[in-house]
């Protein structure tokens, strides 16, 4: 307080001095002002999207990144489990799809007293859709743009 006194003695008021910035200058780029006005939401947005998009790619041309990894683990993992249903090769992790496959009414009769409306639909059977050639081979049904 004694600053302020003194100031205000010798007649010196304080002031703000603030500037607008119009573009923003990196590398040889030009950007409008606009891009400093993007709230963390967007900017997790755009991020997000662009994961998505190397991992859609490096899925694509087969060369595995941090983003693709968990795809190609989860993709390999099914194969395993195809073939272990389809031989004699057994594992703990292949004994409840044998049992569900040798007898799925057992299992939804539970998920009915979990929820009704939930038991109602699964006790509906679908036709499961017949996978297209493009999906076959881009892996475990995972598109490019997914």
């Amino acid at each position: 307080m004694s600053h302020v006194a003194m100031l205000d003695k010798m007649n010196v008021r304080p002031f703000f001095y603030g500037f607008k910035v119009n573009d923003v200058y990196e590398d040889g780029t030009v950007y409008s002002s606009d891009i400093l006005d993007m709230d963390q939401d967007a900017l997790l947005a755009k991020f997000f999207n662009g994961v998505r998009q190397l991992a859609s790619i490096s899925l694509a041309i087969h060369y595995p990144t941090a983003a693709s990894v968990s795809h190609s683990l989860n993709y390999a993992y099914k194969q395993v489990l195809a073939i272990a249903l389809q031989t004699d090769i057994d594992f703990p992790e292949v004994k409840k799809f044998r049992e569900y496959l040798a007898n799925p009414s057992a299992f939804a009769a539970p998920a009915a007293a979990a929820a009704p409306a939930a038991g109602a639909a699964a006790a509906k059977k679908e036709e499961p859709k017949k996978k297209s050639s493009s999906e076959e081979s881009m892996g475990g049904g995972f598109s490019m743009f997914d």
